[in-house]
């Protein structure tokens, strides 16, 4: 028996929603999404350098139009602008290349006028331009500051070879005269004590000869790490003779404590205030007393932090999504659209809030008599009136029942998720009552990029007021994090 694949029928599937999109192309060619609607600006930039055609173009963060196209004129990047109708600029109105982020995609920054001035026509050219940051031009920037740097370097050279940097090597010198003839003194005061020394030495030198003969290299590495010694502690001894001078004429911290009675004081209260601080800690007195010396001050920290903690965990598990999904019925002629909001704070829960655009409109029934005749139940539909969805969903593994709100009535659905969720074969019920037949309804929906997603199916197929059809669409649906963290962060009263 003839069979066909799973991947087949899935490739059927999508051929067919290719044709019954490229129909509805042709069907509703005459709806545009206001690309090309509204009017044109120019402006002349010195550098447009990354920024492309159909780049965002934004007033406060708020997209008000695109690039239509970038050319050259004198030298210079004449880029025209598509602003969306409705939206006015005054005559002195300024435009800048702005970078979404450090590293984002650029686009064009517009910055009203005065209130209350003239409009620009369209087809003018806003005349005031904010430049944008050049990379070169940092660069030479940093040229400068280097040489500015060298500069100072020169400076502090001059100063240092001046008068005063010759006085002060003439105290270094001085310093070491004077250490000198106290080391001479010294040595003549204790010339018996040396002269043993140096006994002693000759002695030690007779020892190491043998010593050296027999570990001639090992001798040599310990020679080598002596003069290394012998020549960080001449470095050091000059370096305290130096700190000492400084001490003696009441330089820096030490010098001031030591010669200074005012700063011994500061620092004697200072140790007393730190003493009483000590103290109060000690006694649990304060915060940080209570938090080192109180167990339920540190439990009650605690657990606030562990609070803390599992609402960070849920606000990051919270997702919202926005969509947006047309249908064309083929039988009608006519689209029916849905704007809907899904917010799922699990895997496994959400909640579905959106509005319904129906080329019928609202259904509403009211008792009519004529002439006193019997009463009659009629029909009247308000093409203006808009319908709401309201449903809780749960998800088990890859079944989702739905319930609430469809299309203004009480209804329920049930959704079944395949191929890693891309197909979604749906089926809904809603609109119960004794005048009329429920509103059923059957589609699928595959997606076959990241946000867009095609659908088929029958809409009202048991209907009996002629309502029943053939229906073709697309949608599109995308995760909101601004939505998130504001549902998130908005208190909740208790």
């Amino acid at each position: 028996m003839f069979s066909v694949s799973s991947e087949a029928k899935v490739g059927l599937f999508v051929l067919v929603g290719l044709i019954i999109l490229g129909y509805m192309s042709f069907q509703v060619g005459k709806q545009t999404f206001g690309l090309k609607r509204g009017y044109t600006l120019d402006v002349v930039f010195e550098n447009a350098a990354g920024l492309d055609k159909d780049a965002s173009v934004q007033i406060a963060g708020v997209e008000v139009g695109r690039v239509e196209s970038i050319s050259l004129k004198e030298g210079k990047a004449l880029v025209r602008l598509r602003i969306t109708p409705g939206v006015k600029l005054e005559h002195d109105a300024i435009a800048a290349v702005k970078t979404h982020g450090i590293l984002g995609e650029k686009y064009v920054e517009l910055h009203p006028g005065t209130s209350g001035a003239a409009f620009l026509a369209p087809g003018e050219q806003i005349s005031r331009t904010e430049r944008q940051t050049d990379i070169d031009r940092m660069l030479n920037q940093l040229s400068l500051i280097a040489e500015d740097v060298r500069g100072v370097t020169s400076s502090l050279n001059r100063v240092l070879a001046g008068k005063e940097g010759e006085e002060a090597i003439s105290k270094i010198l001085t310093n070491t005269r004077d250490l000198t003839r106290n080391l001479n003194d010294v040595v003549v005061s204790n010339q018996d004590a040396l002269r043993a020394a140096i006994e002693n030495t000759r002695q030690l030198t007779g020892n190491l000869n043998r010593v050296v003969t027999q570990n001639d290299e090992k001798v040599g590495q310990v020679m080598d790490t002596l003069k290394a010694a012998s020549s960080a502690m001449e470095k050091t001894f000059a370096t305290l003779n130096e700190i000492t001078g400084s001490i003696n004429r009441g330089e820096g911290t030490l010098g001031k404590l030591v010669k200074d009675s005012a700063t011994a004081d500061k620092l004697n209260k200072t140790l007393a205030s730190l003493q009483e601080v000590t103290e109060k800690i000690n006694e649990g007195r304060g915060s940080i007393g209570k938090l080192i010396n109180d167990d339920e001050t540190v439990r009650n920290l605690n657990e606030g932090l562990t609070g803390l903690n599992r609402y960070v965990n849920k606000a990051e598990q919270f997702r919202t999504f926005l969509s947006y999904r047309g249908e064309y019925l083929f039988d009608k002629s006519d689209a029916k659209s849905f704007l809907e909001l899904r917010i799922q704070p699990k895997e496994d829960k959400f909640y579905i809030l959106g509005i319904v655009s129906d080329p019928r409109g609202r259904r509403t029934t009211r008792d009519v008599s004529v002439g006193g005749g019997p009463i009659t139940r009629t029909e009247e539909w308000d093409r203006d009136g808009l319908l709401f969805n309201a449903q809780i969903a749960k998800r088990y593994r890859d079944v989702v029942l739905r319930g609430g709100l469809l299309e203004s009535t009480g209804g329920v659905g049930v959704d079944y998720l395949t191929l890693n969720d891309k197909l979604k074969l749906s089926f809904e019920a809603f609109g119960f009552g004794n005048d009329r037949r429920a509103h059923l309804k059957a589609g699928a929906e595959y997606q076959i990029f990241k946000h867009i997603y095609l659908s088929a199916g029958w809409d009202d197929f048991v209907s009996d007021q002629d309502n029943r059809s053939i229906y073709g669409g697309f949608s599109i649906r995308f995760e909101d994090d601004d939505l998130k963290y504001l549902l998130t962060t908005t208190p909740i009263p208790k």
